[in-house]
């Protein structure tokens, strides 16, 4: 799966049984990519990949759908520091 994060930088998570080795456990390849001028890149390099294991792969995919339904929770006029009176903290 690629996600595109703007018109510079993707996401991508897939698995490639190519990627599988004996005796290691990670497997799950992890990528991110970036393109555009190098004056306004983030990364040193355009293309930073690594692996996980299953099961980091699953901690990575909990921790965004809890981070993703908690920020759904909260309307998108609630600012830090903004006094709102429809959320109550």
């Amino acid at each position: 799966m690629i996600i595109q994060i703007d018109e510079n930088i993707a996401l991508e998570v897939y698995f490639d049984l190519m990627d599988r080795e004996e005796g290691m456990g990670d497997e799950i390849r992890f990528s991110m990519r970036e393109s555009g001028p190098e004056s306004i890149r983030i990364f040193a390099a355009d293309e930073t990949s690594f692996l996980l294991t299953i099961e980091q792969a699953e901690q990575l995919a909990a921790g965004l759908q809890e981070a993703a339904a908690k920020a759904r929770s909260i309307p998108r006029s609630v600012f830090p520091g903004v006094p709102n009176p429809d959320v109550d903290f």
